[in-house]
């Protein structure tokens, strides 16, 4: 994955705008940042070059001890949960400094990772778009089955990745090229283009393609 600058967001739902040849377009509102730097990452000292920016600040008592000793370095705050943004080089960002929607600007694309909606165990048709078998001609208990499933005597076995019923949802899904409609600094808040995974209140991470 590209190593790119990104905030944490909340979904907060979907609604719509009107672009300015009066059309409507479709976007999702993200409440998304202030997000503070809590650490830095150093090649020499951890292997790889990262952020960790904080989201939700929190009173002190809400966190355990470790935690509050690992963010009071900071100096900014306690923040409900951390998260990591690679970036090549973190040399310019400075421990306690907040980054924000304004890093976005209308009309541009961003990457957009989020937590899919978890459907429970599925069919295969449900999970895997399967046909079915026919709906007459003797079929009888079958119609939503996935079917043959192997071979014959050899090599006698199912093979991995085969498609199956099974979990659908709940897994991390990324999005690429999302159009940026709006950006609201005073209110923390990103409107973008369609949907975007996730449920309502549901965290995501915004991150830029360049």
């Amino acid at each position: 994955m590209r190593n790119t600058l990104g905030i944490v967001g909340r979904k907060i739902g979907m609604t719509r705008v009107f672009g300015p040849d009066g059309s409507i377009i479709p976007v999702t509102v993200i409440q998304a940042g202030p997000c503070p730097v809590i650490e830095k990452k150093t090649l020499d000292r951890d292997g790889y070059t990262a952020l960790q920016i904080g989201f939700e600040e929190v009173p002190a008592h809400r966190l355990a001890k470790p935690e509050q000793g690992h963010q009071q370095k900071a100096n900014c705050g306690f923040y409900k949960m951390l998260k990591e943004v690679r970036l090549n080089n973190v040399d310019e960002y400075e421990v306690g400094a907040a980054l924000t929607v304004d890093m976005f600007a209308p009309g541009e694309k961003i990457r957009i990772s989020g937590t899919s909606k978890g459907r429970g165990f599925a069919g295969v048709m449900r999970r895997w778009n399967f046909g079915g078998a026919p709906a007459s001609h003797g079929h009888e208990q079958v119609h939503r089955k996935p079917g043959s499933i192997g071979q014959c005597a050899w090599p006698g076995k199912v093979f991995k990745g085969k498609k199956m019923p099974g979990q659908l949802g709940n897994k991390t899904a990324t999005m690429l090229n999302i159009e940026v409609i709006d950006v609201r600094p005073e209110d923390n808040v990103v409107l973008v283009r369609g949907q975007i995974p996730g449920p309502k209140q549901g965290i995501v991470i915004l991150n830029k393609l360049k």
